[in-house]
């Protein structure tokens, strides 16, 4: 809490770096927070949010190493976790990505988008049974969450269940029925069930909502190919 005060106090250099980032001025935000952090160092939330906008121009070495002073300083305190694991993301550090994430939900555990990023984290580790428990969790607190549909969506492709892909897809076109990435993966899953007319149906009409969708273009001319063949 204190830290909270001492941020929202009238430090000229803080209120300078506030308007630097407004600005677009990342470089010179730096510069201010760097000059508070000199004056004093357990300043946590000033690392927290000088990592951020060594984040936003792309230091992500930078980012870390502030982001990871600020958790110290601030072992409580589950954004500055939740901005690390995404900074850790961002170096292809995966697995230190999930365990930092996963932190922040024990912090908070009602952190929603914390839950929806360890279901994304673990997709891309491999990991794709548990990436669907997140983002089902998302959902069932969430159910208008709407991208976490498309995770889940894709991750039953994965996993095979193309009948609650199927119902996934659907979810998202309820919502967006301009959504052709939806009708394409609908229509993927629906070719995985062996339905191929509702496939070309689902694949029409994504490439009518986006004429340059070619998977779309590619799966349509593949059935009027293989018309006589099973899939």
């Amino acid at each position: 809490m204190n830290e909270v005060r001492k941020f929202d106090s009238d430090d000229p250099d803080i209120l300078a770096a506030y308007q630097a980032e407004t600005n677009g001025e990342y470089f010179k935000a730096i510069e201010y927070y760097n000059k508070v952090i000199a004056r004093d160092p357990s300043r946590g939330i000033v690392y927290k949010h000088c990592g951020n906008v060594y984040y936003r121009i792309g230091d992500l070495d930078k980012a870390v190493e502030y982001l990871e002073k600020a958790v110290e300083l601030l072992p409580r305190f589950p954004t500055a976790r939740y901005e690390l694991a995404l900074a850790y993301y961002r170096q292809v550090r995966i697995r230190k990505a999930i365990n930092t994430m996963q932190t922040v939900l024990e912090l908070d555990p009602n952190f929603l988008m914390a839950r929806y990023w360890l279901g994304i984290l673990n997709y891309h580790y491999g990991h794709i049974r548990e990436a669907r428990q997140h983002y089902l969790q998302v959902i069932e607190k969430n159910p208008n969450f709407y991208i976490a549909y498309h995770h889940l969506g894709v991750t039953n492709l994965r996993l095979g269940n193309y009948e609650e892909a199927v119902q996934n897809f659907k979810k998202i076109i309820e919502k967006n029925p301009d959504s052709a990435a939806a009708y394409a993966l609908l229509g993927d899953a629906y070719l995985y069930l062996g339905k191929k007319y509702e496939a070309k149906m689902a694949y029409r009409k994504a490439l009518e909502l986006d004429p340059e969708d070619r998977k779309a273009q590619r799966a349509l001319e593949m059935l009027d190919e293989f018309k006589d063949v099973t899939f």
